[in-house]
C-alpha cells in the first residue's frame, strides 16, 4: 500500500504557499490604495531628487488639497531654472532660459508617478506580481516597500516605498526586465501635514517679458468614439482617455488617446501634416525610460510615447489605424 501521508503534507504546504501569496498580493494592493489616497488628500512640502540617465535633479515641492481641489508647485534647485505650477485646471511651465511659459489644460484623471488607477488595481495581478518587502527608513520616517514585478516584457517593474504613518510615496524605483534601476525618485526632506499658504503657489520668477504659449482647449468626443484606434494591445492595456487637443504652437488639432493597464500608460498622438511643414520623422526614439515610436499613415503622423519598454510603444503605435 502506498503511503499517501507525504503527498498530503506536500499538498498542505503547497496550499499554504498559494494562500500566503494571495494574502501578500492583497496586502500589496491595500498599500497601493494607501499611496493613491495619500497623493490625493495630504498637504506637504519637501525636497526630492530625481535620478535618470546619469543625471540628478533636485526639486522643491509644495502640495495642497482644499475641498478636493489640489495645487502643486515644483521649483528646480539645480541645473536650468524652471518652475511647474499645477491646479485642477491647468499646468504652467516657466522656462526663463527660453523666455517662455507654456500652459496646458490638466486632465481630471491625471496622476503622478506611479500613475495608479484605483479602479484597475484588482486586475493588476494578471500582469504583475505584487508583494511586500521589508520596511526601511527614508527621510527619518519608516517606509513600507511594495515590490511590483511585470509578468511580461510590455511593462516595467517598480519598487515603491510608502510612509507607514500616512501612505505618502517617499521613494520609487523604475526597473527594467533585468532589475536595473532606470529612474529613481526619492524625498530627501518632507514635512507632511504642514499648513501651506496660497502664496506658496505663486511663481517665484517674473513672467512679464516671457512669451506665453497656451493650449487652446480640450474637447471630448461627444459620441465617445475616437477617430483612430490601436487595433492591437498588450494584455491588460485599455483605452482610458480620448481627447482632441489644440496644442501650443500647433495649427492643426491633435487627437490624443491614452492606453493604460492601471499602472503603466502609453499616450498616442495623431496629427495631420500641416501644409508647408517639415516632413514627419519616422522611427523609434528614447529619453531615459521613456520610449517613443513615430509612424506615418497617409498624411498623418502617429506618435506613441510612454514610460514603458520599446516593445510596448512599437506594438501599440504600429497598430494605430482609422476607426472603422
Amino acid at each position: 500500500m502506498i503511503n499517501r501521508f507525504p503527498v498530503r503534507i506536500s499538498l498542505f504546504f503547497l496550499a499554504s504557499i498559494v494562500c500566503s501569496g494571495a494574502l501578500a498580493a492583497d496586502a500589496a494592493h491595500e498599500w497601493l490604495m494607501k499611496i493613491n489616497r495619500a497623493a490625493r488628500s495630504l498637504d506637504y512640502e519637501g525636497v526630492f531628487v530625481y535620478q535618470h540617465e546619469g543625471q540628478l535633479e533636485a526639486m522643491r515641492i509644495f502640495h495642497k488639497v482644499d475641498n478636493k481641489s489640489s495645487m502643486e508647485r515644483l521649483v528646480s534647485l539645480n541645473g536650468s531654472p524652471r518652475e511647474i505650477i499645477r491646479d485642477n485646471n491647468e499646468v504652467r511651465c516657466y522656462w526663463p532660459d527660453k523666455n517662455s511659459v507654456t500652459v496646458e489644460h490638466r486632465k481630471q484623471d491625471s496622476t503622478g508617478f506611479p500613475g495608479i488607477l484605483p479602479e484597475r488595481l484588482l486586475d493588476l495581478h494578471e500582469y504583475y506580481v505584487l508583494s511586500l518587502g521589508n520596511s526601511e527608513r527614508i527621510t527619518n520616517r519608516v517606509a513600507q516597500l511594495i515590490i511590483i514585478k511585470p509578468a511580461d516584457n510590455y511593462r516595467y517593474g517598480y519598487q515603491l516605498w510608502a510612509d507607514v504613518d500616512t501612505g505618502l510615496l517617499l521613494k520609487a524605483d523604475l526597473l527594467d526586465a533585468s532589475g536595473r534601476v532606470l529612474e529613481q525618485f526619492m524625498f530627501t526632506q518632507i514635512d507632511i501635514g504642514k499648513k501651506i499658504p496660497i502664496a506658496a503657489f505663486a511663481p517665484g520668477m517674473s513672467d512679464k517679458s516671457m512669451v506665453w504659449y497656451r493650449e487652446a482647449g480640450d474637447t471630448r468626443k461627444t459620441n465617445g468614439r475616437p477617430g483612430w484606434i490601436a487595433t492591437r494591445l498588450p494584455k491588460g492595456y485599455r483605452l482610458s482617455m480620448h481627447l482632441t487637443r489644440q496644442m501650443p504652437m500647433r495649427k492643426m488639432p491633435v487627437e490624443h488617446l491614452v492606453y493604460t493597464d492601471g499602472l503603466a500608460a502609453v499616450s498616442v498622438f495623431i496629427e495631420k501634416q500641416e501644409i508647408g511643414a517639415k516632413p514627419f520623422t519616422v522611427g523609434p526614439s528614447r529619453m531615459g525610460a521613456v520610449h517613443a515610436m513615430n509612424t506615418r499613415v497617409n498624411d498623418y503622423q502617429i506618435t506613441a510615447v510612454g514610460e514603458v519598454p520599446a516593445e510596448t510603444v512599437a506594438f501599440i503605435g504600429g497598430s494605430v489605424a482609422p476607426a472603422p
